[in-house]
């Protein structure tokens, strides 16, 4: 039997509109789909209810993965495309498998000989990292730094190291309720090192901008509980 395809669905950062966030052709997909892998049956189904779906959306199928979820349970999941079903797969908010989950799954379809088709559509991290300035040929993403503060400031001061002596921009992220905790551990690092913020990116409030430690220190900023992507470059 034909197996059928996994479509990797990035969901809109802020608001619930596909239509601003997708491709016309990958709404066209989207819309046939019948069933889904998802954070949050909740909000993805906000997320499909706004465009027109040739399925009804309470004849769609939601399959659950998200942090908590066993690994083991990813061929249950992926049951459809093995009887020869399209499936999606989208998380609460952003691109499927960066800083998000959905990683373990693809590669599962990988092993399976499942085609993997992801759509176009906003990842943060990137948009960031276009708006910054900073080296955009050589970076690595960090995901989260540690939670205690001595490893988190070690880790800040091997990234600060990083960037300096090798010109490799560094990006993080944080829970936005320690935002204003990691900024201040990052204010703590060499003046001439540049740092971009990129506050609530896609959203209504997004804020892009970089500057050297020292100028951040005398901006004295605070910073809300929002999602904020952090990077540390040359």
């Amino acid at each position: 039997m034909k197996k059928g395809k996994l479509y990797l669905i990035p969901t809109p950062i802020s608001g619930t509109d596909f239509n601003s966030t997708l491709v016309h052709d990958d709404i066209e997909i989207l819309s046939s789909l019948k069933s889904f892998i998802v954070e949050t049956p909740k909000v993805a189904r906000s997320f499909l209810a706004s465009i027109k779906l040739k399925v009804p959306i309470q004849a769609i199928d939601m399959y659950v993965f998200d942090e908590h979820s066993s690994v083991e349970n990813i061929q249950e999941l992926i049951q459809p495309i093995l009887k020869g079903e399209d499936m999606g797969l989208m998380t609460d908010a952003g691109t499927p498998c960066i800083a998000d989950p959905g990683e373990e799954i693809v590669l599962m379809c990988h092993r399976l000989e499942i085609e993997v088709v992801p759509m176009i559509g906003p990842s943060s991290i990137l948009l960031t990292l276009m708006a910054s300035g900073l080296n955009g040929e050589q970076f690595t993403f960090n995901g989260y730094l540690p939670r205690k503060p001595i490893d988190r400031q070690r880790e800040l001061r091997a990234l600060a190291e990083r960037a300096l002596n090798k010109g490799i921009s560094q990006i993080f992220i944080e829970t936005p309720y320690r935002n204003q905790v990691l900024f201040e551990d990052i204010l703590k690092l060499p003046e001439n090192i540049n740092l971009c913020l990129g506050i609530e990116v896609g959203g209504n409030g997004q804020k892009i901008n970089t500057f050297p430690i020292s100028q951040w220190r005398k901006r004295k900023s605070v910073l809300e509980k929002v999602p904020i992507i952090y990077i540390i470059g040359k």
